[in-house]
């Protein structure tokens, strides 16, 4: 019998594939509709298409998003992947939120999709397991859609994750989980050690996660506007690869607060950080389990320093 060969696809696609959700509604872009609207277009009509996969949008802001969108699709244009913010607030909001998202997806029927929601859980409610299985589970009875709980990173992640992983047993539902890596002063950005316990708490009970904020370019480094000290994409990929690879805390903090971009290789093979690397078949699996992608208000940014790295085009 002859032997099937298996072609595997090259490992920056592997490792690049859809990792970017569109967040040109949200800061510092914060574009208005119609300009948001046209730059997700353009990022899908780009040869690194393959790179973008939601726009990001907030529940009460489908309302608007329809009125641009639906006027404009073409019988050509591929349907639309939504990732909607719930909120803000908490729980308050379920019943407006969800009755906007079944508004939308009445209104625009296949042209686009909302499968992932995202909303904030509150420091009190995170660090009370027991309200958080109550209200987490209201959550999941409002939305058909996935949905990822960002959770604050300031404390140890471990106790909430753990009840949202015993909810997902009890509930049968499918949940991830997010993390902000930064914001508009430099208290809301994490340093590497808070970030590497995120990522090996997630990866150590199952539960994929999602990033959002101050990751615009490949590597860890200093904002020279702002002083704000940012983490990488780049670094984020390769810790939750290496993660998947039972990489421990300390040795993922390392990997993230690197800013050589000498030390990180992503090539057809796989990605690597100095001598320890996760191959093309690794990638594929820790992208769709450990690390489905990241928000982004700008697709040009990542795209264009992939291309000064000599990582794009492939």
């Amino acid at each position: 019998m002859t032997a099937v060969e298996i072609s595997l696809p090259d490992a920056r696609r592997a490792a690049l594939s859809r990792l970017i959700d569109y967040a040109g509604l949200f800061p510092p872009a914060s574009l208005e509709m119609e300009a948001a609207v046209d730059g997700f277009r353009a990022a899908r009509a780009s040869s690194e298409s393959w790179m973008v996969d939601r726009f990001i949008c907030p529940a009460g802001r489908l309302e608007e998003l329809v009125a641009v969108l639906a006027p404009t699709m073409t019988a050509d244009e591929d349907p639309w992947r939504l990732a909607v913010t719930a909120g803000p607030g908490w729980t308050g909001s379920l019943n407006r939120d969800a009755g906007a998202v079944r508004t939308f997806a009445a209104t625009v029927s296949t042209a686009a999709q909302v499968d992932l929601v995202e909303i904030r859980v509150p420091d009190e409610v995170a660090s009370n397991p027991s309200r958080l299985a109550a209200e987490a589970a209201d959550v999941l009875r409002a939305f058909d859609a996935l949905v990822f709980f960002e959770i604050p990173w300031q404390s140890d992640p471990a106790e909430a994750f753990d009840t949202l992983a015993v909810l997902r047993e009890d509930t049968g539902r499918a949940l991830g989980i997010k993390i902000r890596c930064g914001g508009s002063k430099a208290a809301l950005f994490p340093d590497a050690d808070e970030v590497a316990r995120f990522i090996s708490a997630a990866v150590g009970r199952g539960l994929p996660m999602k990033a959002t904020a101050g990751l615009h370019h490949p590597f860890h480094h200093t904002d020279p506007q702002t002083g704000f000290i940012h983490h990488g994409f780049v670094n984020l990929l390769t810790a939750a690869a290496l993660a998947s690879q039972g990489m421990e805390v300390a040795a993922l903090s390392a990997v993230l607060a690197d800013e050589d971009s000498a030390s990180f290789s992503i090539g057809r093979s796989g990605v690597a950080w100095h001598d320890q690397s996760v191959d093309t078949t690794a990638l594929v699996e820790m992208r769709s389990h450990v690390l489905i992608g990241y928000g982004s208000c700008s697709f040009a940014e990542p795209v264009d320093d992939l291309m000064a790295l000599g990582v794009l085009p492939l």
